[in-house]
């Protein structure tokens, strides 16, 4: 217990916090996009003052879209949001996927998914497991949804659920996770604290795990582009958990594409860790 306690504390010092700001990025139908602060909106268009200083006007008749992007200034420079604040590297953190926003996902190349954001608390997400060779109607079916409430003091909150369903010809067997997610921090850099109760159905029976499952997460800021991300399962009733792996991953983040490139790490494992790439895009 003591090892798993010095864990958590090593964990949430890492992760400190930022603060936010707001920037609007116009599009045009030409497809330059301009970013920085609106000085004046009118009906004939918008009037721009740049990250450089520079004001512009944009005509509102070559405007393809305008859209606000999240931001926070650091040491004097901006950087955006990260577009997958909604999770980590598995585990879900208390942030929703916005409204009408939707990314595609491939966790360790085996788990490619579909995520989207209904009204401005709901998430969903469809997917499967795909390996090699395997015949597709033998492909384990993944849904889960996440529902995120408003913040409350230093924390946000969300509950969810997820069910994997294992196709066999009476359709019988499925696994799931239930769980809840506290998130400390903002968009750019945070640390989610997550309990979650196993289950699984067979036929008409399902069965809950006794004890939940404790995950700890976290995303450290470190640049426009750049985050390290780690993430560590803990399951009930295991003798030593320092020989449980730790999941991090260096994420790579760009307007629309974000990569994550690392390992699980662990004092059993021998030899190479056990790589970790995970590739997402936002869609329009």
């Amino acid at each position: 217990m003591k090892k798993f306690i010095s864990i958590y504390l090593i964990l949430f010092s890492v992760f400190l916090f930022s603060q936010d700001s707001q920037l609007v990025e116009i599009e045009t139908n030409d497809g330059n996009i301009f970013l920085g602060t609106v000085i004046e909106e009118s009906d004939i268009g918008y009037r721009l003052k740049t990250q450089d200083g520079i004001v512009i006007s944009v005509p509102l008749a070559s405007i393809k879209r305008v859209s606000k992007i999240e931001t926070a200034e650091v040491d004097g420079q901006v950087w955006r949001a990260d577009p997958n604040k909604s999770m980590y590297l598995f585990a879900p953190s208390a942030f929703p996927i916005e409204k009408h926003k939707a990314y595609c996902r491939d966790f360790c190349l085996f788990f490619p998914s579909y995520n989207r954001g209904f009204g401005n608390n709901f998430s969903f997400q469809a997917g499967a497991f795909v390996f090699p060779g395997m015949p597709l109607d033998q492909v384990p079916i993944v849904l889960s949804g996440k529902f995120s409430l408003p913040q409350v003091g230093p924390a946000r909150l969300a509950t969810g659920m997820m069910y994997v369903n294992f196709p066999q010809e009476d359709n019988a067997f499925g696994l799931g996770f239930v769980f809840g997610t506290a998130t400390f921090g903002d968009r750019f850099t945070h640390f989610s604290t997550t309990l979650g109760w196993g289950y699984g159905r067979y036929e008409d029976d399902w069965n809950f795990m006794d004890k939940p499952i404790l995950v700890l997460s976290g995303n450290k800021r470190i640049s426009n582009s750049f985050a390290i991300v780690a993430e560590y399962w803990l399951p009930p009733e295991v003798d030593d958990p320092s020989n449980l792996p730790i999941a991090i991953s260096g994420r790579f983040i760009g307007r629309r594409i974000a990569v994550d490139v690392g390992g699980f790490f662990s004092k059993s494992m021998e030899g190479i860790p056990l790589p970790l790439i995970n590739f997402t895009y936002h869609m329009k």
